[in-house]
């Protein structure tokens, strides 16, 4: 969810008000596709970016219900 990630908040409530909810679509969407949501610009997108790739490699993901360490 959108509302728990490291995301600001005025980003998050641009994405939500044009129907972006999940981090899960967040990622799948281009800097282009970003970039047409009203609200969201370069700086948002560079923000968005960095806090999923934050997300993904520095933090425990979870495997089967369980959290477990990323391996570098």
């Amino acid at each position: 969810m959108l509302a728990r990630s490291k995301i600001p908040v005025w980003i998050v409530k641009a994405l939500l008000s044009n129907g972006v909810k999940r981090v899960s679509k967040l990622a799948a969407m281009t800097d282009d596709e970003l970039l047409a949501i009203p609200g969201i610009g370069k700086r948002a997108v560079e923000l968005i970016r960095s806090a999923l790739s934050s997300r993904d490699s520095g933090e425990k993901k979870r495997v089967g219900g369980q959290k477990l360490p990323v391996r570098q």
